[in-house]
């Protein structure tokens, strides 16, 4: 029996479902980049970060796009399809700039400023300020004590921003505009400042045909603008349902730890040699927290983390340990990239673990990894390779480190192996990282929440101690993750993997009539994830398919079949319907 549990411990069932999409099968820029008959036009440099999200953005909601770097080029090819125009802060420059977007506006194009044009240009020009909804501006310098963001634009609720702090121009509103966001003052009530007149950071205008959309804020430097646009979209509508991952990682980087390196100081620190602390604390703590919550394990391997020193190999009861306790939760285990040492380890770090996986689980097949701090540079002729025969010439899945504003949050590392990113730290909790997380969730269902066990096993003073960021784990996966826990799948990354790839291949229409809204699927895989968001009207039924409530409006439909059809009815008649 011990021989027959270690022999399927030892196997993953990953890596035997069938030959994953590719990227030739799914859904790219290049093939949504539609010159004549697009729907969205990208005003700006293509090499801005407002540009970059903005055109990922596209592909995420199978929108064609085109890209121009000016008003002007955009006029002379302004295609009859198109209905959204998202503006950079530099392209508009004059007052040539302002009449266009004014007859964009009046033809019904719907306007988005990522970010805003310099404040004197609204000083310059009355029209601008009509525009955008701008009554008067207050300050041209304003330090915000903090920022609120209001209930129904992302998912998630009302949030009160205490640290957000930014210095930002101080705009007034016009009556009839709508806030999404705006700053808090410190003395507001001292100045009597009502709430209606505090500084402007997120809001939609009406302008004769058409909605602008205006933001005061840095938020387009980093991924938490792909929200920010799902959101607009969804309010230039009385419907919008679109297509999400609909899953959510937890993801222990560098843990399993397979060795007992640095047992001094971890000694000192926690009373326990490294294997003791891995097995008798660490893992324990991970799968009653797990349990708690109902999310799922996967775990990067660390064979290792000390390379240069062959007097401490791993530990083979350890590995044996953690195949059959990850398999008894069903859980999953990939591999890191990590290590503690200089440059010249990491080739160090790839024959060790090569040689001793194919020594000691000779029949597990590793598909995901996780470079962690090791180069692209390293790993690139080795991931996928087959000819290389090394520990991952079977990769299918990259988990990248949150990413900055040239990658994109889900790509294709090559036709065949998929790249994820992380999108939190798990041990940490800012008002950033919690907007981050909202916007995320609002635009693909998504999250893979990273915890980085070499903080624990090289802790460097109190706050990388276990009993701290165990709780600051409980804390962050019981509060501030539980709103998108109770709505979208908990998974494995493998599993996280095959909806992302669904996720990019499939491609969709969908149409009204009367309290009917109806979904056809392209390149459907078995099941899609869409949110669907709804302007005072609640689902009734699905049929091809199945919903949940998340939040007023706001839906998750969860489709077994290419065709949906999901009726509606007012909110009023019943304001609290799930299946």
């Amino acid at each position: 029996l011990s021989a027959i549990y270690t022999s399927q411990a030892m196997h993953n069932k990953y890596a035997s479902q069938g030959e994953p999409l590719k990227r030739s099968q799914t859904t790219t820029e290049e093939s949504l980049r539609a010159p004549l008959t697009y729907t969205t036009a990208l005003i700006g440099n293509a090499e801005q970060s407002e540009i970059m999200i903005a055109k990922e953005w596209c592909v995420y909601l199978k929108r064609t796009y085109n890209l121009y770097p000016s008003l002007t080029d955009f006029s002379d090819n302004i295609s009859k399809r198109c209905n959204i125009v998202i503006l950079s802060s530099n392209a508009v420059k004059t007052s040539k700039d302002i009449d266009t977007l004014v007859h964009f506006a009046r033809m019904g194009i719907h306007i988005i400023f990522t970010s805003l044009p310099d404040v004197s240009l609204f000083h310059a020009s009355e029209k601008l300020c009509r525009l955008t909804g701008i009554r008067r501006i207050r300050s041209d310098a304003c330090h915000t004590d903090g920022l609120t963001l209001f209930e129904g634009f992302f998912i998630g609720g009302k949030t009160y921003y205490t640290k957000l702090k930014e210095t930002i121009p101080y705009y007034l509103l016009q009556s009839g505009t709508k806030a999404y966001m705006s700053g808090n003052l410190k003395n507001q009530k001292k100045q009597k400042i009502k709430n209606e007149d505090l500084p402007a950071v997120i809001w939609r205008n009406q302008y004769e045909n058409s909605f602008i959309f205006c933001v005061n804020f840095d938020f387009f430097k980093d991924h938490t603008g792909l929200g920010i646009l799902t959101a607009m979209l969804s309010e230039t509508k009385d419907y919008l349902v679109y297509p999400i991952v609909n899953a959510q990682s937890i993801i222990c980087q560098n843990f399993p730890y397979l060795s007992n390196e640095n047992t001094e100081n971890i000694s000192k620190h926690y009373f326990y040699t490294s294997k003791a602390l891995c097995e008798t604390v660490l893992w324990p703590d991970m799968v009653s927290i797990l349990n708690a919550t109902g999310d799922k394990f996967s775990g990067m391997i660390a064979p290792k983390l000390e390379y240069s020193d062959s007097t401490k190999n791993t530990l083979e009861d350890s590995l044996n340990f953690y195949f059959k306790q990850s398999e008894k939760i069903s859980g999953e285990l990939g591999l890191s990239g990590d290590q503690m040492e200089g440059i010249g380890c990491y080739s160090n770090k790839l024959m060790y673990d090569t040689k001793l996986f194919h020594k000691d689980a000779t029949d597990y097949t590793f598909t995901v990894f996780s470079p962690g701090n090791m180069p692209e540079t390293i790993y690139h002729d080795y991931v996928g390779n087959h000819a290389r025969k090394s520990v991952l010439s079977d990769i299918r899945t990259l988990i990248i480190t949150k990413p900055q504003k040239s990658q994109e949050l889900l790509s294709f590392y090559n036709n065949d192996i998929l790249a994820m990113t992380s999108t939190n730290d798990g041990f940490s909790h800012t008002d950033r990282e919690d907007l981050f997380l909202k916007s995320i969730e609002t635009a693909l269902g998504y999250s893979a929440i990273s915890l980085d066990f070499s903080r624990v096993l090289y802790p460097d003073g109190k706050k990388d101690d276990w009993t701290k960021l165990s709780k600051d784990l409980s804390r962050f996966l019981d509060t501030y993750w539980k709103p998108f826990r109770k709505s979208f799948s908990q998974v494995t990354v493998s599993e996280a993997d095959k909806k992302v790839r669904s996720f990019l291949a499939l491609e969709y229409t969908s149409y009204r009539k009367g309290n009917t809204i109806n979904v056809a699927i392209s390149n459907f895989q078995s099941e899609a994830g869409f949110i669907l968001n709804l302007t005072e009207q609640d689902v009734v039924s699905v049929s091809g398919g199945s919903f949940q409530k998340i939040e007023t409006g706001k839906y998750i439909i969860c489709a077994d079949s290419p065709d949906l059809s999901i009726e509606v009815k007012d909110a009023s008649m019943d304001t609290d319907l799930t299946d």
